[in-house]
């Protein structure tokens, strides 16, 4: 089985962060998995504690964080779920991931920004250091979309990360007795090419090929995959793709290695732009 059994929720106090628990906490409740919630104060260098205006300042950031984990604790009580908290002090990212390896957690989830056209700001600061850290699976939960795992869409480029990313879909679509799409796109540049199409056939039928051992694997393991092959924005073609099959959650890949070459190329556009939610696989199997 490949079902999440420790989810570690990022709080911040935000509405995006405030969704994001909300959905992970039906999500756990339903398939049975542990959940937890961690919210960090950052440092903030420009407080000066020995001046007692400061001193009240930096404790009203304090209690932003209190609070969001009060909340989170309130929201867990009213449907019967545990819910283990945690309270940190330092650099976000790297104190989510920490409390997250030292309790074994298999799955951290985080929320999504509002729209704009800066794809950085929507993914938010600490989110996109985290999807480039971390060594557990990330999911980014948008506001406004529901975490359901019962139409996958995964995406890859025929690379290594993205082809694990499709082999893991595979497996939690199995697990979750949920149906299996693969999309790839093909992105040709701005000015016209002579023989495009042509070109285009030939690449879709080559990814074709590196696909057909997965999907062999996969049915073998009874997922019968959808395979897409477009071309022209990845982003723009993704969202289609999943507007087009109801998808209603896309997974990525982005290993260790190649996970900082994952903000700042397209699957950042992918994921600031995703209308579903959003699975990172970073880890193998």
């Amino acid at each position: 089985m490949c079902k999440f059994k420790k989810i570690l929720v990022a709080l911040d106090g935000s509405d995006a962060s405030k969704h994001a628990f909300e959905e992970a906490l039906k999500f756990a409740k339903e398939y049975g998995a542990e959940i937890m919630a961690v919210s960090v104060i950052p440092p903030y260098k420009g407080l000066v504690s020995s001046l007692s205006i400061f001193g009240h300042i930096k404790e009203n950031i304090k209690n932003t964080y209190v609070k969001a984990l009060e909340e989170a604790k309130s929201w867990a009580e009213e449907v019967q779920v545990d819910l283990k908290t945690f309270l940190e002090e330092g650099k976000p990212c790297e104190k989510v991931i920490e409390i997250a390896v030292k309790n074994d957690c298999d799955l951290i989830v985080t929320g999504r920004r509002g729209t704009t056209s800066f794809e950085k700001i929507l993914i938010g600061s600490t989110a996109a250091k985290i999807i480039n850290d971390s060594p557990i699976d990330v999911l980014i939960i948008p506001r406004k979309t529901v975490m359901k795992i019962k139409k996958i869409l995964a995406a890859t480029d025929g690379s290594v990360p993205g082809n694990n990313a499709v082999k893991r879909a595979g497996k939690i679509a199995k697990a979750y007795g949920a149906t299996l799409n693969i999309a790839s796109v093909i992105q040709f540049p701005p000015e016209a090419i002579i023989g495009e199409e042509e070109l285009f056939d030939i690449l879709k039928q080559e990814l074709e090929k590196q696909l057909n051992p997965i999907v062999t694997e996969l049915k073998e393991l009874g997922v019968d995959p959808q395979i897409f092959i477009e071309k022209g924005e990845p982003h723009a073609v993704m969202v289609n793709v999943i507007k087009n099959i109801d998808a209603s959650l896309l997974v990525i890949g982005a290993d260790e290695e190649t996970g900082k070459k994952l903000i700042g190329s397209a699957a950042q556009k992918i994921i600031a732009n995703s209308p579903v939610p959003i699975l990172i696989i970073k880890k193998n199997g």
